[in-house]
């Protein structure tokens, strides 16, 4: 079908959740006659979603306004190949159908010329970044810095996974936070990267000019073969997601390039 197979993918998974946490089975759904069993399997595979459809689920599972929000927000994104998700929470709108992603993907690569991706941001680093979006309550602050907890420990927890990671010279030109704050951070990449499966590069000083200039930008790939490669770009008010063949295929090319210019952190002086 047209329209991003990614967001239909995570509806499906979603309502299929949904329909379990409220006690109903699929006949029961049937039964109801909001749709035929075919359908509503269809729906749950991620082959289908209309907007009405899903709500009306969400109304027979009894999932309150913001649940239900979410679910046809969705659906609209599933209408196009690359849409647009925006940010509206304490945690960014946008991390939500990343997050999902992240949890899931078999491969995750990340390029970023200035920036230590999230989940491999020390506590202190992370507190300082988000210092950039001004004041922040304590509560949402702490709220930020436990989801980067947990995404850290799912990240370094699971072996069955590649995670390849290329920064600019830039992420250690900048002082995040304090001198010590960078020493700390730096001293974490390092002992990440002798992890198994997991490979943190950085493009040298005296480099020529490069596709990575463009954007920053992350690739998620994934096994089950249901959901498409997704390029993740993110922006100071939400984030846009391109699973477009075309889009993927220059994005996989960029960060081949980016590679090959890129050496080890370990070597990176």
């Amino acid at each position: 079908m047209p329209g991003s197979q990614l967001a239909r993918s995570e509806l499906g998974l979603r309502l299929e959740a949904a329909r379990k946490q409220a006690g109903k089975t699929q006949a029961d759904v049937a039964e109801a006659k909001l749709f035929g069993l075919t359908k509503l399997r269809e729906i749950e595979r991620g082959i289908q979603g209309d907007p009405g459809d899903v709500f009306n689920l969400c109304r027979f599972y009894e999932l309150d306004r913001a649940e239900t929000d979410e679910m046809i927000g969705l659906a609209d994104m599933a209408r196009s190949e690359a849409f647009w998700e925006d940010s509206k929470h304490a945690v960014p709108g946008w991390l939500d159908l990343y997050l999902a992603c992240e949890r899931r993907c078999s491969r995750l690569a990340y390029w970023h010329p200035e920036l230590v991706p999230g989940v491999f941001q020390t506590s202190a680093y992370a507190e300082a970044v988000m210092d950039t979006d001004g004041p922040t309550a304590p509560a949402a602050l702490a709220t930020r810095l436990r989801l980067r907890n947990e995404r850290q420990t799912s990240m370094l927890d699971r072996t069955d996974r590649t995670v390849e990671v290329i920064l600019g010279v830039g992420t250690f030109e900048l002082e995040i936070g304090s001198a010590k704050v960078m020493a700390e951070q730096r001293r974490f990449l390092h002992s990440v990267n002798e992890r198994p499966g997991i490979d943190i590069r950085v493009i040298p000083r005296r480099s020529k000019a490069h596709a990575g200039l463009a954007a920053r930008f992350s690739l998620m790939e994934f096994r089950d073969g249901e959901r498409p490669s997704v390029v993740y770009l993110e922006a100071l008010t939400g984030a846009r997601y391109l699973e477009g063949r075309r889009h993927v295929t220059a994005y996989h090319e960029a960060f081949a390039r980016l590679r090959e210019l890129s050496v080890p952190i370990e070597e990176f002086k």
